[in-house]
């Protein structure tokens, strides 16, 4: 049996844009709805979403039937929760906060087994279907996704160096604390919050590695996709259920 390759990482590394729906409701059964509407990959968030280990595996399990790609982001980067989230089949992983290359080469090792890594061992977990995948421990690697969040104006300054990690594949702005870290909070769209983000952008792409953003207004997705972002999340199952609702309720004048 053969892990099945990672589309998101394959795309990315080609240069194409790949779209992707935030996962917040912390149900398998919205995840498995927003993931038949064709996006290329689907974050479950375990940062600010009501998610434990068990709820985000019933969320991978679902995303598995679909053409997309699951990616988990886990509430820091702590390695014990890596190592977790790895061993439930979480290959493409999103870590918060990441300030500085030290702590990047960090999260990559804690992603990797020995002698690369610290990563725990375990003879079958869900991640090679239970000891089915042959050679799983020794090509793991091969199929992980990290996208290292940006977030704070110091890794803005070591943009650079954390793109230069070998094992870090995407820096992925997180506008809201970004621009709230940046005196901006809830305005992203500030002219030196918007220069920060153009940094790590021309800083990722010098090291020849992509960079991703989270945009659920269309017009700032189409102008980050215009200006070079790849890994672009266009809104999130909360949003579309709160806003839809909301227009529905709106449209009954009473």
């Amino acid at each position: 049996m053969q892990e099945r390759p990672n589309s998101l990482k394959a795309a990315l590394g080609a240069g194409k844009a790949q779209i992707g729906i935030w996962c917040s409701l912390a149900s398998a059964l919205t995840t498995e709805v927003v993931a038949g509407a064709g996006a290329d990959w689907l974050l479950v968030d375990g940062e600010h979403s009501p998610n434990d280990l068990r709820s985000i595996m019933a969320q991978l399990q679902v995303i598995n039937g679909f053409a997309c790609e699951g990616v988990v982001r886990l509430p820091s980067d702590d390695p014990v929760l890596m190592k977790q989230a790895l061993d439930i089949g979480a290959r493409s992983l999103m870590i918060p906060n990441v300030r500085t290359a030290e702590q990047a080469r960090a999260i990559v090792a804690a992603m990797s087994y020995a002698p690369a890594g610290i990563r725990g061992f375990s003879v079958g977990h869900r991640a090679n279907a239970f000891g089915r995948i042959s050679g799983y421990h020794a090509n793991a690697r091969a199929q992980q996704l990290l996208a290292v969040q940006i977030e704070c104006e110091t890794g803005v300054a070591n943009a650079a160096e954390i793109a230069a990690v070998p094992g870090v594949d995407v820096l992925f702005v997180g506008p809201g604390d970004l621009s709230t870290n940046m005196g901006a909070m809830g305005n992203p769209g500030a002219d030196h919050v918007q220069a920060a983000i153009s940094n790590v952008l021309a800083a990722a792409g010098s090291a020849g590695k992509p960079t991703g953003i989270l945009a659920p207004v269309k017009a700032d997705a189409d102008r980050y996709l215009a200006a070079g972002h790849t890994m672009v999340a266009v809104g999130s199952d909360l949003g579309l259920l709160a806003r839809g609702s909301d227009a529905l309720i709106a449209s009954f004048n009473r």
